[in-house]
């Protein structure tokens, strides 16, 4: 069985230069239990907790190899320039390989860090009403540079039997086409239900089309 990457090229590139108010969660001091690990929390955190996932990965939509796929909280912590702790997720098959999660004092947004760089950034964020959360743009290719904007919805919505929250992530070209789009569904007390990753085929049009996905199946959490 081969390894995926966790994450695409287009979004572990575009990670670093969102435009969210990250100053903003160094002053929500979080008291008591941390959001990250209260029996509601948005992705729980708490040390033991574990996740089962079936991996799916796609050509043109069409399934071409499924496995299952363990995901568990980490020891390893990492702290960012304002002072808030990320734990580890250790995931090497899935989405989060090397990530490191926080859940803010509100329980509304989920930080993540990633390597190598390991700059925070929004992974998620729960909206009173649908519109985009934030934008993000990679100059790298000064002559073509990527723009990035991510999408909250207020309304719940069942996956797998599970409450989700839904956000997309949407990555387009300098020509405004749109070459990935990131759907994630988090429900709250249980974490990550789903994540789906498309891509576009300049072959066929720019047509998004699946690319993989990651869905859960069993927890074990405390």
């Amino acid at each position: 069985m081969g390894q995926r990457q966790p994450k695409s090229s287009f979004m572990k590139k575009i990670s670093a230069f969102f435009l969210f108010a990250i100053i903003i969660i160094s002053c929500n001091k979080q008291s008591g239990v941390p959001a990250g690990q209260g029996p509601n929390s948005l992705f729980p955190l708490n040390k033991g907790n574990t996740w089962y996932y079936q991996d799916s990965v796609f050509a043109d939509s069409n399934l071409i190899v499924a496995y299952a796929d363990t995901m568990r909280v980490g020891d390893s912590l990492r702290t960012d320039g304002y002072g808030n702790t990320y734990t580890a997720l250790v995931n090497p098959y899935g989405w989060f390989g090397g990530s490191y999660l926080m859940v803010d004092h509100y329980n509304s947004t989920v930080y993540e860090m990633d390597p190598p760089d390991y700059s925070p950034y929004t992974f998620f964020q729960t909206v009173g009403v649908d519109g985009p959360i934030g934008r993000g743009s990679d100059y790298s290719n000064p002559g073509c540079p990527i723009s990035s904007i991510q999408y909250g919805f207020a309304n719940l919505v069942s996956v797998s039997g599970y409450s989700c929250y839904k956000n997309a992530e949407v990555v387009t070209d300098c020509n405004n086409v749109i070459r990935e789009e990131v759907i994630s569904y988090l429900s709250p007390g249980v974490g990550m239900v789903r994540i789906e990753d498309y891509l576009s085929d300049s072959a066929q049009g720019n047509k998004l089309y699946k690319d993989y996905s990651q869905t859960l199946t069993n927890k074990v959490l405390h």
